[in-house]
């Protein structure tokens, strides 16, 4: 169902002050959704289990980080999320702050930080404010370095330490948004709050079509052997908006890497490394225990690490040979990262055979599968939709039921995917016709339903389906959806919006390059049925993220894009109040039809100050929750694991707090001797 129409039918419940039933809106399980995919994966991947394999161990293994100690699942460890709590403080480095509200840099958190935005009664904002904190709750990467070089054979990086203005050299930095579970992510047309992880993957990094040169055509940045040669080509693969994401970070000076380091430096260090070599994989890991130089003995693994394969193996098993095997010639790179085809064999570090030079290809497409198989879609939400009506307690029921209706919470967090931002959702065909049939989404198309026509304060205007400005913080605090790929347009000499919105007002009027407009969405024709009126010259972006699935959202605290709320009920308590900022925040915030009441944040007369309708709410996210996911039990299994904690001043020098997270078979925690994975700080969810 499209976006719009369920926004109206909601509208509608609202006035007519109607509660919705059970299943009237969603009706359905995840497990009937199919899982996206890239149409065209086939003419990359020749074996899907290798680059499932692939990603696994890529996604683990800690040698990727400059520090050969960061790893993708450094931040995704926990319910696909991170549950940290030490030196994991950001002072809003997006809104231009550098002081600390809540904390310090190694500041261990406990709930009474929390909520960070809070009122003497949580219940109606305007009888004052207990605390203001702009700071942002998000996950601690890498310490500042200039990258110099890889050390072929070693983790580690070589590089110059940098002092940093606010985390100085002692302590990593931290990320400036709260990280999102990768769990369930797949779903997702774009990646990332923002949403500049693309839908559509280039191969070398999140920005989709928008990486271009001066005059506006496509970057050529993965080399292919065709007829023996290797020639620069052009990668669009859509449907990979987490091979998009996948990119990111290992080149993020905030997450894995040290500041100036490239894809080609990282694909010839991995290469020289055997896989996940500081970390034992379970024997029984669903993917990777056939691999295993681990075994078990009174069922526990011996303390082997690694696996039995090498990264080259696993590539030249999971893509296609174009893309690998080409031995007669070599690569380098410009300063712009674009390559320079060469005879021989490469010598030294800055020159790079095929494989190294197509790293990120292969990185982000098999993180990507490996993603697609993180599905938690057997909660007790779901199996009441499937038909057994005691999978939910009457308490959870009636939380469904509110959520469903006056509460109007799945006006955003709609459909099986419990996200309008979905692929679903964005690829859905048009309104039926009386007897034509419904053609079926077309992931080889532009979306059709990413952008809507919208009223705002100052007038109609066009906005991103599910990236909302919903006033959890002020909208200088975070541009959100109004960022900007680092990639300049030619047409307008000012960097690509991240916006389809933006972007489409700038394919209408011409001033788009046909490589970027050809993967750019059209402008809807009109807000309401027979519109005529002209589409508005303006997008309103400003503060809006992505809205996220809730699945398992009892397990992935703290909450909202900046981590400032511990428990679900603070959430519930947000949302019942109407935000913290909504009139601070008016002309960004969509309205009525009467053009004065804030409309995607609104108070919730059904629940505002009834702590038993909150309740209901409450205990029905609860029941969101997969009991995979919150034991461990394949396929959200893993290798061991080791993530930093904060700084330890009581050993000479300080040296970081680290943290073991033991390696997981197939069968989960419980047979591990481990207890179920617990909310953020253990916190009762029921508590303001």
């Amino acid at each position: 169902m499209q976006a719009s129409k369920l926004r109206a039918s909601f509208i509608l419940a609202m006035v007519l002050g109607l509660a919705l039933l059970p299943g009237a809106v969603w009706g359905q399980s995840l497990k009937t959704i199919l899982v996206p995919e890239p149409p065209t994966i086939g003419s990359f991947v020749r074996d899907r289990a290798a680059a499932i394999t692939l990603g696994k161990a890529l996604f683990w293994d800690m040698q990727v980080g400059s520090d050969g100690f960061t790893a993708c699942a450094s931040c995704h460890f926990h319910a696909g999320a991170d549950n940290r709590t030490r030196a994991q403080l950001n002072p809003d480095t997006l809104g231009g702050d550098t002081t600390f509200q809540a904390g310090t840099r190694n500041t261990n958190l406990s709930r009474f930080k929390f909520p960070f935005v809070k009122f003497v009664n949580p219940n109606d904002p305007s009888q004052g404010v207990l605390r203001d904190w702009n700071d942002v709750v998000s996950s601690q990467g890498v310490r500042l370095f200039q990258f110099t070089d890889i050390v072929p054979g070693n983790a580690v990086d070589a590089g110059t330490p940098l002092t940093d203005p606010i985390w100085g050299r002692r302590f990593r930095r931290v990320e400036p948004r709260n990280t999102p579970t990768v769990i369930n992510a797949v779903f997702n047309f774009a990646n990332f709050w923002d949403g500049r992880a693309n839908n559509i993957f280039n191969g070398a990094n999140p920005f989709g079509a928008a990486d271009t040169d001066a005059t506006g055509n496509p970057n050529r940045r993965i080399v292919a052997n065709i007829s023996g040669a290797l020639t620069p080509v052009v990668i669009r693969i859509r449907n990979a908006s987490l091979a998009s994401q996948a990119v990111g970070p290992p080149l993020s000076d905030f997450e894995m890497s040290w500041r100036g380091r490239t894809w080609p430096k990282v694909g010839k260090k991995m290469l020289s490394l055997p896989p996940l070599a500081q970390q034992v994989v379970h024997p029984q890991d669903s993917v990777l225990g056939a691999l295993s130089k681990s075994t078990l003995v009174s069922g526990v693994p011996t303390n082997v690490p690694g696996i039995n394969a090498t990264y080259a193996d696993l590539i030249k098993q999971a893509f296609a040979p174009r893309y690998w095997s080409n031995t007669t010639q070599f690569v380098t790179f410009d300063a712009n990262g674009l390559p320079t085809v060469q005879t021989g064999a490469p010598v030294g570090t800055d020159q790079y055979n095929q494989m190294e030079a197509n790293f990120s290809l292969f990185f982000g497409l098999a993180v990507q599968l490996y993603e697609a198989t993180l599905i938690a879609d057997d909660t007790p939400f779901d199996r009441f939709q499937e038909g057994f009506p005691n999978a939910l307690t009457p308490q959870q029921v009636f939380g469904m039921q509110i959520f469903q209706g006056n509460g109007q919470c799945n006006v955003c967090h709609l459909g099986p995917e419990m996200t309008g931002a979905s692929v679903g959702n964005l690829l859905a065909p048009p309104d039926p016709v009386p007897g034509v049939p419904v053609p079926a989404p077309d992931p080889t198309k532009n979306p059709p339903n990413a952008i809507e026509l919208m009223p705002f304060s100052v007038g109609d205007a066009l906005y991103d389906v599910d990236f909302t400005n919903i006033s959890v913080v002020r909208t200088a605090n975070d541009p959100g959806r109004a960022g900007t790929a680092p990639f300049v347009n030619p047409r307008t000499g000012a960097e690509y919006p991240l916006s389809w919105a933006s972007l489409a007002i700038l394919k209408r009027d011409g001033l788009l390059p046909p490589s970027v407009a050809a993967f750019t969405p059209d402008l809807p024709v009109g807000f309401r049925p027979n519109d005529t009126r002209p589409t508005p010259d303006r997008a309103v972006n400003a503060g809006a993220t992505k809205v996220p699935h809730l699945r398992n959202i009892n397990l992935t605290g703290p909450y909202f894009h900046s981590g400032s709320a511990a428990t679900l009920m603070q959430v519930v308590d947000f949302y019942s109040r109407g935000g913290n900022f909504r009139f601070g925040n008016f002309p960004d915030v969509t309205i009525d039809e009467d053009g004065d009441i804030p409309l995607e944040i609104s108070p919730i007369g059904f629940i505002r100050g009834n702590n038993a309708n909150k309740s209901a709410v409450v205990a029905f996210l609860m029941g969101l929750t997969d009991p995979r996911v919150q034991e461990e039990r394949a396929p959200f299994d893993h290798p061991q694991l080791f993530v930093p904690h904060g700084v330890n001043f009581s050993v000479t020098p300080p040296a970081d707090f680290v943290m073991e997270i033991p390696p997981v078979g197939a069968a989960g925690r419980i047979p591990a001797g481990l207890q179920p994975l617990q909310p953020f700080l253990n916190v009762n969810q029921f508590l303001h």
